[in-house]
């Protein structure tokens, strides 16, 4: 144990003696330091960067005619994008679904005046209805315990325009004391026949800028309708957003399949009914583009820096102790064992290369302050690989056979 105190002690000794080339030495390792923490960093802001766009950018898309104008979009492509069973459940959140119907008052209703016909509109969503977004200054103002979600259930609820619910449009249907409305939603079949379906509707909100719209869930619309036609249900128009932007091209692939994209003139994948898929998507790849070759670069450059770490161990080594060789050999003779004298050598280099690392570590800190990201296990990757070069030089020299050096050295 002894022995082992006496070549740390020596080691430390070389290391003040020779203190321009220990000098040399760290602020060798302490630049390779500062550099593998800059590309960690600027690698790990690049992930933070994809990582907000992937889950911050809304992605929407939407069905339309092959020309890109508004189509009925009928059941059978309905129930693919529906949240729970359909198809393209695992990609897509927020589904719009809308359907139009003219209504009139019930008898129940108390205006005095000619009934005036106006539309009844089931929804999925507010966005579902362009007239209701706050784009065009439209303020809505659900009542205690609801929100827009109600839209996505059948509940018997609905949204009605301030001036409608403060019972001052002629000829339009009465909120009644206990707060609901009852009109006659209207059809008309292929077949010309007249169909009247009634709704005792509750009303949950107002909307502003509007007058005789009344907005219900898309299920209290669509549910008995399905039960007195039996023409296809459809939506006018369909639109939704992309849940997971990570699965985006996953989408595309087998969305692909069945839809094609706006003004495509080759054969119809769907001989019944073809519909075209448009996905605004160009902010989100004008976004993630960029940043997806930096990291491809990065993370390229990052494994030559770890060789090049390990080299410079090597080469910074050999440097430093390559003259040494009659020392080694001197020490040999005196009887101190093979495996000191490497661990005296090893030891120098090591706390080299732990000194500039520390001291790379500092300057980073310094320069980023408290913005810094420091990423432990790249800075471990990059020692080991230093101390890895070292040991191998370290090795070679002290290799050494102790009588040809003393031949040599008489």
């Amino acid at each position: 144990m002894s022995r082992l105190f006496f070549i740390i002690k020596y080691a430390l000794k070389r290391m003040t003696r020779d203190f321009i080339k220990t000098l040399i030495l760290i602020l060798v390792a302490a630049t390779f330091t500062i550099l593998t923490s800059e590309i960690s960093y600027s690698l790990e802001r690049q992930y933070v960067k994809l990582d907000e766009a992937y889950a911050n950018i809304v992605v929407e898309g939407f069905l339309s005619e092959k020309d890109g104008s508004e189509a009925k979009v009928y059941s059978k492509y309905i129930k693919m994008f529906d949240q729970s069973l359909g198809d393209f459940r695992a990609y897509i959140k927020d589904v719009c679904l809308k359907r139009t119907m003219i209504y009139v008052p019930h008898e129940k209703s108390n205006t005095s005046e000619r009934p005036h016909s106006s539309y009844v509109i089931g929804i999925t969503k507010i966005e579902a209805d362009s007239n209701l977004l706050p784009i065009y200054g439209v303020k809505i103002n659900f009542f205690d315990n609801y929100d827009q979600s109600v839209f996505m259930t059948d509940s018997p609820v609905c949204l009605v325009s301030e001036a409608l619910a403060k019972n001052t449009l002629p000829g339009a249907p009465e909120i009644d004391n206990d707060g609901f409305i009852n009109i006659y939603a209207e059809l008309v079949t292929k077949n010309r026949d007249k169909i009247k379906i009634p709704l005792k509707l509750k009303v949950i909100g107002t909307y502003s800028k509007g007058d005789r719209y009344i907005y219900c869930p898309w299920s209290v619309i669509t549910q008995p309708l399905s039960t007195v036609i039996a023409d296809d249900l459809y939506s006018e128009g369909l639109k939704f957003t992309i849940s997971d932007n990570t699965l985006i091209d996953e989408f595309k692939a087998k969305a692909s399949q069945i839809f094609v994209p706006t003004g495509y003139m080759g054969t119809d994948k769907d001989k019944t009914r073809q519909y075209a898929l448009t996905l605004l998507d160009d902010h989100f790849i004008q976004t993630i583009a960029p940043l997806k070759r930096n990291v491809s670069m990065l993370e390229k450059v990052q494994p030559i820096l770890f060789i090049l770490s390990a080299a410079i161990g090597f080469f910074a080594c050999m440097l430093f102790i390559r003259n040494r060789k009659p020392e080694f050999a001197n020490m040999r003779s005196m009887g101190t064992p093979k495996a000191l004298v490497f661990f005296e050598a090893f030891f120098e280099q090591s706390l080299f290369g732990i000194t500039g690392t520390l001291t790379g570590i500092a300057i980073y800190f310094l320069i980023h302050g408290k913005g810094a990201l420091f990423i432990v296990e790249d800075i471990l990757i990059f020692l080991a690989c230093y101390l890895a070069g070292a040991t191998i030089a370290v090795i070679n020299i002290t290799r050494i056979n102790v009588m040809k050096i003393m031949k040599a050295k008489d």
